[in-house]
């Protein structure tokens, strides 16, 4: 046998073999869902779908429900008419208009469960873009908006930071307005935007997962990047970004960590797992060099075992305590004087009051002081005699010239 035959033998022994190699090895897969997508307004039928890089796609089969309306009663249409007659299970997706369609689906399900698809089939409910969405959504109080704090679905929100439509100011100061002036609301089908990212911040309220993906830089300072060095943007953006989010009142957030499979409606076990200790934001630490807070939450064990502690170094170590109290302001130390002053007012006036009355010399003064009052009344009654004798010499006077000149006429 020659050598070529014997390289025909063996490819063809081992075309033979491998189904069976297939077979032993295959595993069966996992049911897929039926992904719903809602586009947004006026957008493309099927572009919806390729946010997060298709994550949702990959394991399921994704259809879109038709070209975005411009009415979110339409899109609602669209859905409810999408979720009636998919069988099996399904995973419900809206970006922009149509998070705000599937919000007003969410909203008629709880009025009339009758529409309401069973909660078992829908393995997850994602939002992104939402107008609605409620630390940030440019429509988030408008009446009727929003949500209420228990849903029977899991539902997981995603904004990416400084989306102009889902995540605006709290309020607006300098630097936010500008910065919002210069926001995109299309990053969400940007290569690099993952959706399972460990760095990726959640919030967990109900069966809502709010999730902030952080930008990497401020929009407002887009334009100074062709022109500068990475450095000096990112020492940019540490100055400017904490000015922006001073504007911005977000709540708790934490990062999701490892194990985040959304695209078969899998969360991390920072979600999943309340028990789990989850990876917190540093204390002190930022949204990207921003002031935004990320809180630790505290057991309350923990909490009243430091208030404990804080009480007993008080009560224990006075000297240490004062040596860390800070300078007292001068406004408390003009207070002080004042108060100062005003108690040496009073013991002045306690002095004066607390003086003792001599009792004899009290005497003598008032025996001295009805003798002049007696001597007045004497003098007085003097004078007064001698006046009546001066009037009745002038009347006698008078009398004695008037009479010749009486016997005259």
């Amino acid at each position: 046998m020659n050598r070529r035959h014997k390289r025909a033998l063996a490819a063809a022994v081992a075309a033979l073999s491998m189904p069976a190699v297939i077979a032993l090895s295959a595993v069966p897969p996992a049911l897929a869902a039926t992904v719903l997508a809602a586009e947004g307004t006026t957008r493309a039928s099927g572009e919806a779908q390729t946010a997060f890089n298709g994550a949702f796609c990959a394991p399921n089969t994704c259809r879109s429900l038709g070209p975005g309306p411009v009415a979110t009663s339409t899109s609602a249409q669209q859905i409810q008419t999408g979720v009636d007659t998919t069988p099996g299970d399904v995973i419900l997706i809206g970006y922009s208009l149509g998070a705000s369609g599937v919000y007003d689906r969410l909203r008629e399900w709880e009025r009339n469960p009758e529409l309401a698809p069973d909660p078992e089939r829908v393995v997850l409910i994602v939002t992104y873009g939402n107008p609605e969405n409620k630390f940030g959504g440019n429509q988030r109080n408008r009446s009727g908006a929003g949500l209420s704090a228990e849903q029977p679905y899991e539902h997981l929100d995603v904004v990416v930071q400084y989306d102009g439509v889902a995540d605006r100011p709290t309020r607006f100061g300098f630097y936010s307005l500008i910065n919002s002036g210069s926001s995109r609301h299309f990053t969400y089908f940007e290569d690099d935007i993952d959706i399972n990212d460990p760095g990726n911040l959640v919030y967990r309220e109900g069966n809502t997962t709010y999730m902030l993906i952080e930008a990497e830089t401020l929009p407002m300072l887009r334009w100074v990047e062709p022109f500068v060095s990475d450095e000096r943007m990112a020492e940019l953006d540490a100055r400017y970004r904490p000015l922006v989010e001073r504007d911005y009142d977000r709540p708790d957030f934490i990062e999701q960590g490892e194990g985040a499979d959304w695209g078969n409606g899998t969360p991390p076990p920072s979600v999943s797992d309340t028990d789990s200790d989850v990876s917190r934001l540093p204390e002190g630490g930022s949204l990207s060099a921003t002031n935004t807070a990320a809180i630790e939450d505290e057991s309350s064990a923990e909490t009243r075992m430091a208030r404990a502690s804080r009480t007993d170094d008080v009560s224990g170590d006075d000297a240490a305590g004062d040596a860390d109290l800070p300078t007292a302001p001068i406004e408390d130390t003009e207070d002080s004087g004042a108060d100062a002053e005003d108690l040496a007012d009073t013991e002045d006036s306690g002095a004066d009051a607390d003086e003792p009355a001599d009792t004899g010399d009290s005497g003598d003064d008032d025996d001295a002081k009805t003798k002049r009052d007696t001597t007045r009344t004497a003098t007085s009654g003097d004078d007064d005699d001698r006046d009546r004798d001066r009037d009745r010499d002038r009347d006698s006077s008078v009398s004695s010239d008037s009479g010749p000149s009486s016997d005259a006429a």
